[in-house]
């Protein structure tokens, strides 16, 4: 990769791609398991850090008129290593069951594949205003989980574990809703796509980086 593609943003971003599944998984299984509020406190800021990067990756694209197409492929793509390395880690660790898992990676397996789908007919989904919601909610979810040294009391912890199972619950709607948004605009795209002119190709309406 040539130096002059490397602008700030992309850096912010690989620095998300790389340490999300090299070093957070290390960190999350060998040290979450001393259950000590100040270790999982500093793992969680590493957490919250990487996940900064996400804002300040496309804050500083727009900012600097450094949006390219090589963030706009990088940037989801980190997104979804920082998010799946964690909570693979978390279940490795036994901070969280194994459905939750399955269902939050899933549905991001499905939105993928739909806009994979659309990009394959050169149209694109936009990201919805709750789908931005259910990312930041989800977050804030995986901070309480890494932070949280209680989970094996259960209803001991009422307070720590109350907020986390919350956080969880409202996380998981927002993200069964959200796609659920995604399919029905795939759906009406993918409708229109049929109807167009063969050879027109939509200029994809998402923020790139």
């Amino acid at each position: 990769m040539p130096m002059s593609a490397l602008t700030l943003p992309i850096r912010l971003t690989l620095v998300r791609l790389i340490f999300s599944p090299l070093v957070l998984p290390l960190l999350l299984v060998y040290l979450l398991p001393y259950n000590s509020l100040l270790i999982n406190g500093c793992l969680a800021v590493v957490f919250m850090l990487l996940g900064a990067t996400d804002f300040f990756d496309g804050y500083f694209a727009r900012k600097y008129n450094q949006e390219s197409t090589l963030g706009r492929v990088l940037d989801p793509l980190a997104d979804k290593f920082l998010t799946f390395s964690a909570l693979v880690a978390l279940l490795a660790a036994g901070k969280i069951y194994f459905f939750w898992v399955v269902l939050l990676i899933g549905r991001e397996f499905f939105v993928m594949g739909l806009r994979h789908v659309a990009l394959e007919h050169d149209f694109s989904v936009s990201v919805s205003k709750l789908s931005k919601l259910k990312t930041a909610l989800q977050m804030i979810s995986i901070t309480m989980i890494i932070v949280n040294p209680f989970q094996a009391l259960g209803v001991k912890a009422l307070y720590w574990n109350g907020i986390e199972m919350g956080l969880l619950l409202v996380t998981l709607v927002l993200a069964i809703i959200s796609a659920e948004q995604y399919y029905d605009d795939f759906m009406k795209r993918f409708a229109q796509h049929l109807q167009e002119p063969e050879g027109y190709k939509e200029i994809p309406h998402d923020s790139v980086q």
